[in-house]
């Protein structure tokens, strides 16, 4: 390999340190089995299962039209942000955020309709509990949210 070439590979994986040194300590995690809703700068964590369990039943498409018959138990999105204080006025837009950054939007009359918006858990191979973010009534399912860490409210 040319000296150069070995100094610019060099440089990149400097470059990468420095930045994920820098990144992952502002992450936040959440306990096992809870998730953290972010308002008005303030992150408040909340178990979403203490919120009252409904029946979570619809069909999902996904892009290729196939469909999905879902069958589960979970709680309203709005619940959950009730145990948090938090009322549809509070906000306008809610960012539902994966512990991979992958999120989904759904504006605040999305949240107050019934039979939209859940919130269903499961379990990992290693018995760890995972929360999923169910949306119904979208043409393609890429709102389907698995692992949610975390929920961002926006005026």
């Amino acid at each position: 390999m040319k000296k150069s070439n070995l100094i610019i590979v060099i440089v990149l994986l400097l470059i990468t340190t420095v930045f994920t040194v820098i990144y992952l300590p502002s992450r936040t995690a959440s306990a096992p089995g809870s998730l953290t809703i972010t308002y008005e700068g303030k992150d408040i964590s909340v178990d979403p299962f203490k919120a009252p369990a409904v029946d979570v039943q619809g069909t999902t498409i996904n892009g290729k039209g196939k469909e999905n018959v879902i069958s589960d138990t979970g709680v309203t999105l709005l619940s959950v942000l009730n145990l948090a204080d938090i009322t549809l006025d509070d906000f306008s837009v809610a960012k539902i955020v994966s512990t991979d950054e992958y999120s989904a939007e759904l504006t605040a009359a999305e949240i107050s309709s019934d039979g939209v918006a859940y919130l269903t858990s499961s379990t990992d191979d290693a018995g760890a509990l995972k929360i999923k973010l169910v949306v119904f009534g979208d043409s393609n399912s890429k709102r389907q949210v698995k692992d949610v860490a975390r929920i961002e409210l926006k005026k």
